[in-house]
């Protein structure tokens, strides 16, 4: 066994993970820690990128502590980060356009402008017409003035991250080519910023930091940095991906064909393919290139899915919650046992689940919606209903795969993530898209994509592709029931055709909010 160790840092939304690895994969120890964040109103979602880099230090040194490994041995560090969130900084590394994500959602004009403008051209070259950090960058642009002009880079939040440890200068940052997808200003297959469409938008390029391959070493831990986290100066500090690149890659996504359903705070449905289709015509599917270089990841995004569920426990289930925690056991097992005593269908009542709008293709005024309820309903029915309206959005994203890469052939759908955990939601998925599923054996998929990326970055795994295939490891099968499955389709149906059917009612109600 190699002494040799790895580093990966996972800076979600909700959490941020720290885990030490053997270059096996083998976990020697994980540090988790909350990411504070504070909905100040509808659509306004505030997080410190300081308080990041705080919780990054203390988490590097407790989980290098946990281990038990020798500094000595910890040979790279990568890391991965929420895909849709942007910030800028000043000379001197200061935040001054603060760190903002998807759920901010203050941008969301700047974000249909852009589409209007060039949005075919956007899919074309930026591979997804969920076009986050141009709109954001306009947003502060107009909106902030005084801001923007203290801005010498934008970046994504890994950058941040590394160019604080590393003390690289802001105009050094840079920024890994998976995130780029949703920036609605990449080319990229080319790896590159578009001129052409920083040009329409008028959008300075120099502003933007340089676009990277994932394996690509972008800082070395300074001196005051390794002394706070226990490390060693001067260890390669790797650009790594968007956690859900680097989720796919730990999950062993790299053969055309593969599916994968990550059911975590935001929910994903991923393909692996060979070639690049610009999904013009659904606008659904964000050609999310792959660590491993000629792969792309083609993927859905279900917007908040997880945290959605967690709000149903959280309004709705007190009852539950009591008598799990008389059993220990997770709410959510209780909430699955008393659904699953519903038929499929939830006896006629259906929902639309999207509480932060829908993400793909990105509808932002869509929220949240129960039809068809009646005296007869309890409380497990509308629980249903929701897991229910997340499958049928992965039907319709499965639809869109299978008309965009006609040539596949699916076997099954690999599920990770805190969701793949419940049974009863693997098998309702299961039955609705008409396909096996298997849950994968682990739950650190970022983080092991994150040592992958670090190792290929100092040589020590030759072949991205094979060594992430050796990682991974099924635990349970799911096997659709055809009856429930032939049952749904009518939904699956009626679940694609219903937001042309009632935008206009979520519009007049966003309006009328706006006018009080």
């Amino acid at each position: 066994m190699s002494e040799n160790h790895l580093i990966g840092v996972d800076i979600g939304v909700s959490f941020i993970k720290v885990g030490v690895y053997d270059i096996d994969g083998n976990c020697k120890s994980i540090v988790t820690k909350a990411n504070p964040g504070h909905y100040l109103q509808q659509d306004v979602f505030i997080q410190s990128s300081e308080e990041m880099v705080k919780i990054v230090i203390s988490s590097l040194k407790e989980t290098v502590e946990k281990s038990g490994v020798k500094s000595s041995t910890v040979i790279a560090i990568g890391f991965s980060g929420a895909m849709g969130g942007f910030m800028g900084v000043n000379n001197s590394l200061e935040p001054v356009a603060e760190w903002s994500i998807i759920s901010d959602r203050r941008y969301s004009k700047y974000a249909s402008g852009f589409l209007s403008k060039a949005e075919r051209k956007i899919i074309e070259l930026s591979g997804s017409n969920f076009a986050v950090f141009g709109p954001k960058i306009l947003w502060w642009k107009n909106d902030y003035p005084e801001v923007y002009s203290q801005v010498k880079k934008f970046m994504g939040i890994c950058s941040f991250i590394i160019c604080r440890l590393g003390k690289v200068a802001a105009e050094d940052a840079a920024i890994d080519k998976t995130i780029t997808i949703f920036s609605g200003l990449s080319d990229v297959q080319n790896s590159c910023w578009s001129e052409e469409l920083c040009s329409t938008f008028g959008i300075e390029i120099n502003l933007l930091p340089k676009i990277v391959e994932p394996d690509t070493v972008t800082g070395y831990l300074s001196k005051d940095a390794a002394n706070s986290c226990g490390l060693l100066e001067g260890i390669p500090l790797v650009a790594g991906a968007g956690d859900k690149a680097a989720g796919n890659l730990g999950a062993g996504l790299v053969s055309p064909g593969q599916l994968i359903d990550e059911a975590a705070t935001f929910g994903a449905f991923s393909v692996c393919v060979d070639r690049y289709v610009p999904d013009v015509d659904y606008k659904t599917l964000g050609n999310l290139p792959s660590p491993v270089k000629g792969l792309y990841t083609p993927g859905a995004y279900l917007n908040v899915s997880g945290a959605t569920s967690s709000w149903f426990a959280d309004v709705f289930a007190g009852e539950e919650s009591k008598e799990a925690k008389q059993k220990n056991l997770s709410v959510f097992k209780i909430l699955d046992e008393n659904a699953g005593n519903i038929p499929p269908g939830s006896n006629g009542l259906f929902s639309i689940s999207l509480l932060s709008g829908r993400g793909s293709p990105d509808d932002p005024d869509i929220r949240g919606l129960y039809i068809g309820h009646s005296l007869m309903h309890k409380k497990e029915h509308f629980y249903r209903a929701m897991l229910e309206s997340f499958a049928y959005e992965y039907a319709f994203y499965f639809n869109v795969i299978k008309k965009n890469y006609p040539e596949l052939k699916f076997n099954e759908v690999m599920v990770m993530g805190g969701g793949a955990k419940s049974d009863f939601y693997n098998q309702i998925k299961c039955d609705v898209l008409g396909i096996p599923y298997a849950r994968l054996g682990r739950d650190d998929f970022a983080l092991l994509g994150d040592i992958l990326i670090a190792g290929s970055a100092v040589g020590l795994y030759e072949d991205l592709k094979e060594a992430a295939q050796k990682f991974t490891v099924k635990t349970k099968r799911y096997v659709p029931d055809e009856k429930n499955h032939n049952f749904y389709k009518k939904y699956i149906d009626f679940n694609a055709g219903i937001f042309d059917r009632v935008r206009n009612i979520y519009t007049d109600l966003k309006n009328m909010n706006l006018s009080n």
